[in-house]
């Protein structure tokens, strides 16, 4: 996030959730494996991470990390600003190139623009919107996950290599629990 909102300089809100979620997207594609392990949720204007929304609310686990400044102009209201330097010690150069990728052909669409890219048909937006029958008329959130391994089901290696990254992340998770 910090290095999105360094490297782009103006970042709305939905632009963030969206590159963000733009980033695993191209990540799982590419090896089978997300960045940042985010739960996208297939919300109207989604797919969002819960965690990525609440930060205009001032109540998300990066509030430490970014800031809001709430923008009067235009329909994309609040702009989000780096609290803290980029550390890339997190991040293997793999991962950084691929960010920059997904910058260099994203970084510039507005959020609609992003919004629509997403939802295009075919997406993976779009094909959990259907697979559950969802109608953004009468709900515009639902706590249905984005199932990431529909994009990699055609390839054994890759699919394995999600499942044994999902794995040892929950182990670590449950590590730190017991020894924190």
């Amino acid at each position: 996030m910090v290095y999105i909102l360094k490297h782009q300089g103006i970042v709305f809100h939905t632009q963030l959730i969206k590159l963000l979620y733009l980033i695993d997207e191209t990540a799982i594609k590419a090896n089978g494996i997300p960045i940042t392990w985010l739960d996208y949720k297939a919300w109207q204007f989604g797919p969002v991470a819960p965690e990525t929304y609440y930060i205009k609310y001032k109540k998300s686990v990066f509030d430490s990390f970014i800031s809001l400044y709430e923008n009067n102009i235009g329909e994309n209201k609040l702009l989000l600003f780096p609290k803290v330097d980029f550390d890339d010690s997190e991040f293997s150069d793999y991962e950084m190139d691929l960010i920059d990728e997904v910058l260099k052909e994203y970084g510039t669409k507005s959020p609609s623009q992003l919004v629509n890219v997403t939802h295009e048909k075919g997406s993976l937006w779009d094909l959990t919107r259907i697979q559950y029958g969802i109608d953004f008329t009468k709900t515009t959130k639902t706590d249905i996950s984005l199932d990431f391994t529909r994009l990699i089901e055609n390839d054994k290696l890759k699919l394995m290599k999600y499942r044994e990254a999902e794995e040892n992340m929950y182990f670590s998770k449950e590590l730190q629990k017991h020894y924190s």
